[in-house]
């Protein structure tokens, strides 16, 4: 019988394979089922890299953008500032023109204001009479006519002396004519005819020492006042606000400066040019009596000058229209 001859053995050892068998499958499950365990871990592992590296992503994004709007803000504040330096720039430079400007308004008013209280001594007394006697006038009715005629009086000698000194103007203009503007201006102010001499023309830097040119100048201009016998002449020296230099042992200051050059050319008009001294007053005036700014060189050179005032001799004036009246 075949059952009868199975060898025991055998049977045993196919018994075990069949264990053997059944634990490797079990095993391979086992393994299979760990293998897709680790495979599920890892593909989890993978998508939780791929959800952090995309907010990595995004937060570097962020940081780029915050980086930018930064970087954006500082170039915004930059500009503001660099405007508003810009700005306060331009207002410091408006603030200085416009500082400049008041300057020379402020000066021009005050330049202007002493000139017009530089009234002429002998206007003065004819406006005065004037004026008194339009008071008398209505005051007193029975000097009604005498008035009108010291009116009249008055008036033909204001008239004279413009004429006078118009006269002696156009006289001078002609004889004068070979020197330039920046040299000789000759012009009438409140009155008074001016002859001013720019120190170009009459001295060197430092000195009241007259030069060549200015004593052609003094004697051509002295041969028409010589003419002119009935006007009175001031002499003024005026300088610069430049001081002196301190080791100059000539001139003290600009009044010394001033003084000395109003009596040298005074000097020169009476002992050379034969002017009679009772018609001439000498006066130095230093830098206060300016007709130029002293801020650039070329209105120093304005400041530094000689002025020739001439004015008609009142009390000639007078008798004058007195024996014209009577010889009427």
């Amino acid at each position: 019988m075949e059952n009868e001859n199975t060898n025991p053995v055998v049977e045993n050892i196919t018994e075990e394979t069949k264990n053997i068998v059944e634990n490797i499958k079990e095993t391979t499950k086992k393994l299979s089922s760990k293998e897709k365990k680790i495979q599920k871990e890892e593909l989890k592992a993978q998508k939780l890299a791929a959800k952090k590296e995309k907010k990595e992503q995004k937060l570097a994004a962020r940081q780029n953008k915050n980086t930018r709007w930064f970087y954006f803000f500082i170039f915004l504040l930059l500009a503001i500032v660099l405007l508003f330096l810009w700005d306060n720039h331009k207002r410091h430079v408006s603030y200085k023109i416009l500082k400049l400007k008041t300057d020379s308004i402020k000066y021009n008013e005050v330049f202007y204001k002493n000139k017009y209280h530089e009234s002429d001594s002998a206007l003065n007394i004819l406006l005065s009479n004037y004026n008194q006697l339009l008071k008398d006038n209505i005051d007193n009715s029975k000097d009604i006519m005498s008035k009108k005629s010291e009116l009249l009086r008055l008036q033909k000698i204001v008239y004279l002396q413009d004429s006078i000194l118009r006269q002696v103007q156009k006289s001078i203009n002609v004889a004068l004519s070979n020197y330039t503007a920046d040299e000789v201006v000759v012009e009438m102010k409140d009155g008074k005819l001016y002859i001013t001499m720019r120190n170009k023309l009459l001295f060197l830097s430092g000195s009241a020492v007259v030069q060549k040119k200015g004593l052609n100048a003094l004697n051509t201009l002295s041969k028409i006042l010589i003419e002119n016998p009935n006007i009175d002449i001031v002499v003024e020296g005026h300088t610069d606000n430049v001081p002196l230099n301190p080791n100059d042992k000539n001139y003290s200051d600009n009044w010394d400066l001033s003084s000395a050059r109003a009596i040298a050319v005074t000097r020169i008009l009476v002992e050379k040019y034969k002017i009679m001294p009772e018609r001439i007053t000498a006066a130095g005036r230093s830098m206060y009596y300016p007709v130029a700014p002293n801020t650039t060189e070329e209105g120093r050179a304005k400041n530094r000058r000689i002025e020739i005032i001439l004015t008609p001799n009142l009390e000639e004036l007078y008798n004058l229209v007195d024996n014209n009246t009577n010889l009427q």
